[in-house]
């Protein structure tokens, strides 16, 4: 039996004794629209992979034309002549559902005792783990619900309500083979680095890549590069594509990745493998390209501000590349540990003198702290007299223009080991001395195996140094003894970045 809603239309009265005289309509009647099909009426049930808590391998149903079960009509009753149920398999990668890919699921034929099972598209199903979660061949966690709607006259009314699912849940899967690969090396082929499509000549410029996670897991690669004004002078622009690690041992260039437009000149854009063309980058500056291999995309950044500051000064010649380099802390500023005399020092953006790179201070008084200012009527940064020797500089910066603003130094008193070593078990420095006028610091220590250290300077850690002892950084992790024994622990504050050395005895 068919449910509708039904209209009671009022008559209209007509009359016609004058023209004066109005015509009142009747006021429709409406009565409530009863439910086509309650809940009742119609019995779902989970079938095939919802029913089951193995991992759903789209891999197993690559075959053309696979299908999915997913849900059953196990009984109908009360149903319009000519209505039909259909149900509609959702997917998100969260539980918000606040992205997600709906796939329609398809009726079976039915069993003897009248029970329809309804199956999904599998090439359909793995297009939207493509979506939601990308080509990782790793195990992904979709979120699932089931909405019923019945079909009649045209038209699809949802069963019950918008918040009812007949199956709601979680499936772990993964999707089909296409024979991707994400490999753990990448490297920057272009007229900034190198076109010379080999092992050897890629090695230098490999992107970047986190340590001891996969590359499935995390698939961004990052690398910092410079393209120089003579190049875009003399080239009209840098032009560039990508190597794998497979590719440059092969020296196969018909590999090589690329954007899909010659000469394309995007910052950000798709990458692809099959006729694969070279980007191009028309301004000279530093730049910073992040490449996503599972997602095939790269985004290129003109960097503005630079990694490290060069602190030429009476102690060390005047020289940017015999200088120490004050690194970036992302709530500290710039800083850097380095031995100064009474002639001062000066602070550079780039290895040159060219006054768009050079700071000095704005005032020539010595001072331990001061404005910054860009050119050459920025004066050397002298210490008051009695300060000279090592010294902590911190600079901070315009975070819109990133241009150097102000200094401040601070004379450091003493320079000491401290960690979980017996000399001090993390509460007192073993003091480190110097013999070159601050450029080294050394200092005997017994380390047993495992033990963990930092160095210290003026006994705060306001002005600590850890992390990899190629290239110290504030506030680093605490480093850690490899092995048992007596050793020889050498800081070297410049040039470049502060290093540690550890000679057994």
């Amino acid at each position: 039996m068919k449910k509708f809603n039904i209209f009671l239309l009022g008559t209209l009265g007509l009359f016609a004794a004058s023209c004066d005289e109005t015509i009142e309509p009747a006021i429709p009647q409406h009565n409530p629209q009863e439910p086509i099909v309650t809940l009742e009426d119609v019995t779902s049930e989970k079938a095939g992979v919802l029913t089951s808590d193995a991992v759903l391998a789209l891999e197993n149903y690559k075959a053309e034309g696979s299908v999915i079960p997913v849900m059953k009509l196990a009984s109908t009753d009360n149903l319009p002549e000519g209505a039909t149920i259909s149900y509609n398999l959702e997917l998100s990668a969260s539980d918000s559902f606040a992205r997600e890919v709906t796939l329609p699921a398809t009726a079976g034929e039915a069993a003897e005792d009248g029970a329809v099972t309804y199956y999904v598209s599998a090439d359909a199903w793995n297009e939207a783990h493509l979506y939601l979660f990308g080509k990782s061949p790793k195990e992904k966690v979709a979120y699932y619900r089931v909405p019923v709607y019945i079909n009649f006259d045209g038209s699809d009314y949802r069963l019950n309500s918008t918040d009812y699912y007949a199956a709601e849940g979680t499936i772990t899967e993964t999707c089909m083979d296409s024979g991707f690969v994400i490999e753990d090396h990448y490297y920057l082929l272009g007229d900034m680095t190198t076109w010379d499509l080999s092992a050897d000549g890629v090695a230098p410029y490999a992107f970047e890549h986190a340590d001891d996670v996969s590359v499935y897991d995390d698939p961004v690669f990052v690398i910092k590069f410079e393209v120089p004004e003579s190049l875009i002078a003399s080239n009209g622009g840098a032009y560039w594509k990508i190597a794998s690690q497979s590719t440059a041992d092969a020296a196969d260039w018909g590999a090589v990745i690329g954007p899909e437009t010659n000469g394309d000149t995007a910052l950000s854009g798709t990458l692809v493998s099959e006729n694969a063309q070279a980007g191009k980058l028309e301004v000279a500056g530093k730049y910073k390209m992040t490449i996503n291999m599972e997602a095939m995309t790269y985004d290129i950044e003109l960097l503005l501000q630079p990694d490290v500051l060069y602190t030429p000064g009476g102690a060390n010649g005047w020289s940017q590349s015999n200088s120490a380099y004050m690194q970036l802390n992302s709530s500290k500023g710039y800083y850097g540990v380095f031995p100064v005399d009474a002639a001062g020092f000066k602070i550079c953006t780039e290895n040159s003198w060219d006054n768009a790179y050079t700071y000095g201070g704005k005032l020539a008084d010595p001072a331990l702290s001061g404005e910054l200012l860009l050119g050459q009527d920025g004066k050397n940064i002298v210490v008051p007299e009695g300060n000279e020797g090592l010294v902590w500089a911190s600079v901070q910066f315009d975070p819109v223009s990133y241009a150097l603003t102000t200094y401040e130094i601070i004379p450091v008193t003493s320079v000491g080991l401290i960690g979980s070593f017996a000399a001090s078990g993390w509460g007192s420095d073993v003091k480190m001395t110097s013999n070159d006028n601050g450029v080294t610091w050394s200092a005997d220590v017994t380390f047993a195996k495992g033990d963990s250290y930092k160095i210290r300077f003026n006994e705060s850690w306001d002005y600590n140094l850890g992390g990899d002892i190629k290239a110290l950084s504030l506030d680093g992790a605490d480093i850690v003894a490899d092995e048992a024994g007596e050793f020889t622990l050498t800081l070297t504050v410049q040039p470049g970045i502060p290093t540690l050395t550890v000679v057994k005895k």
